[in-house]
C-alpha cells in the first residue's frame, strides 16, 4: 500500500513575505510609470508666433500681433466633414465660453479659435451657433496650408490644445488635454496681474 502524499504547506511567514515583495514591486512600478507620464503642461515659455487669419463670421482679417498687451487664449481645433469635432473640442469650447462670459469685453483678454477644416461640408457657422462663440474664429486651412498649426509645433499643439499668451506676447501655458474654466480663469488672472 502506497503512502498518501500530503499537499505541501507553505509557512505563513513565507506567504506574508511573498505578498509584501509583490506589493513593493507593484508600488515601485506604478511610481516609475507616474514619474514618466507626460504632463499636460510642458515647459512652453517662449515667443508666440504671429499669424494672420480671416474671420469669415465677423468678416474681418486680424493678426495675433494686434492683440499685444492683452492676455490671449488660442484654441486649436480640427473640424471634420458635417461639423464633426472631437470630444476634447466639445469640452474646450464649453469651458472657453464660460471664460469668455467672465473676461471677454470687460478685461484685456482675447480668445481665438484656429480651426483646421478641409471639408466644404464642415458647417463652421453651426458650430459657432451651437457653442455661442462670440470670439475670433478662422480656418487655418483656408489657403490650403496649415501654417498656423505648423508655427506652433514647438509647443506640441494638437487637436483641442489651448495656448495661453501673456501681455508681453510670450506663450506661458499649453493645455494639450481637456481643461476647466476654473483652471483657465486662474491662469488668466495671473497673466492679467503680471
Amino acid at each position: 500500500m502506497e503512502a498518501e502524499k500530503k499537499p505541501r504547506k507553505w509557512p505563513k511567514g513565507k506567504i506574508i513575505a511573498g505578498i509584501f515583495f509583490v506589493t513593493i514591486l507593484v508600488a515601485a512600478y506604478e511610481a516609475w510609470q507616474y514619474s514618466t507620464i507626460e504632463t499636460d503642461r510642458p515647459q512652453p515659455i517662449g515667443p508666440a508666433p504671429n499669424f494672420g487669419l480671416m474671420d469669415p463670421f465677423q468678416r474681418t482679417y486680424f493678426t495675433l500681433k494686434q492683440f499685444s498687451g492683452k492676455a490671449i487664449a488660442i484654441h486649436f481645433m480640427i473640424v471634420g466633414c458635417h461639423g464633426l469635432i472631437d470630444p476634447i473640442d466639445d469640452n474646450q469650447l464649453r469651458q472657453l465660453k464660460l471664460v469668455c462670459n467672465s473676461y471677454c469685453g470687460n478685461r484685456q483678454f482675447v480668445i481665438i479659435t484656429v480651426l483646421s477644416s478641409t471639408c466644404v461640408t464642415s458647417n463652421l457657422s453651426q458650430i459657432r451657433v451651437d457653442y455661442g462663440i462670440t470670439w475670433h474664429m478662422g480656418n487655418d486651412y483656408d489657403d490650403g496650408v496649415m501654417d498656423i498649426f505648423d508655427a506652433y509645433t514647438t509647443y506640441s499643439v494638437k487637436d483641442g490644445t489651448i495656448v495661453l499668451i501673456d501681455t508681453t506676447f510670450n506663450v506661458t501655458q499649453v493645455h494639450t488635454e481637456a481643461t476647466t474654466a476654473n483652471t483657465l480663469s486662474s491662469e488668466i488672472e495671473q497673466l492679467l496681474e503680471a
